[in-house]
């Protein structure tokens, strides 16, 4: 088929980025730890189809929970490695998982002082995107978005991206942002 050839990143590569959650696991704030980390129905089945796709999956999510000092890093990786084993488990798999850990307001109790930042790789900041587009020779504009929030549609037209709501989690209902997304379905 070429799909090893076109695979070499001598060749720009096609994306879906994917927030995570209210579109990979149930929206449940916060996800603190492996039990609280639900898998959405279908999820795996989709992902499967995106592995046999031209595209690759990559996830970029917003986890303040760690700025907030609600988990550590290594507590996100332990949960980002569940989810990890849970999809491959049914045969699927991400190509990479981005995440930013900032969170701008201060007065958490227990919050880490060097994550109370404003930055660009905090959604709808594109520099997440950028980092995987470089790492990944990704091409953007033949690229989509995939988020349950206004933040992702926002993330995704900022970076010139086509993008898709999923009517799960917030469904974009949240408001944030004012923006309209290219596409809208029911789920992943």
């Amino acid at each position: 088929s070429g799909k090893i050839k076109k695979s070499n990143k001598v060749y720009k590569q096609k994306a879906i980025f994917l927030d995570r959650d209210g579109v990979i696991n149930v929206e449940s704030d916060p996800i603190d730890t492996v039990k609280k980390f639900k898998l959405l129905p279908r999820v795996s089945e989709a992902l499967k189809k995106i592995n046999k796709s031209i595209y690759l999956n990559v996830i970029i999510t917003n986890q303040p929970i760690v700025a907030k000092g609600f988990i550590t890093e290594k507590e996100l990786t332990t949960i980002h490695n569940y989810m990890e084993h849970i999809i491959g488990y049914d045969g699927a798999y991400f190509n990479r998982i981005y995440y930013c850990p900032h969170h701008p307001k201060k007065g958490f109790k227990g919050e880490v002082k060097k994550y109370k930042i404003s930055c660009n790789c905090r959604k709808p900041g594109t520099k997440l995107l950028k980092t995987a587009e470089k790492e990944m020779n990704i091409d953007l504009k033949h690229s989509f978005f995939i988020g349950d929030r206004t933040v992702d549609i926002k993330t995704g037209n900022n970076a010139n991206m086509q993008t898709i709501l999923v009517r799960q989690g917030f469904k974009g209902l949240d408001k944030k942002y004012e923006c309209k997304p290219d596409f809208i379905f029911d789920d992943l």
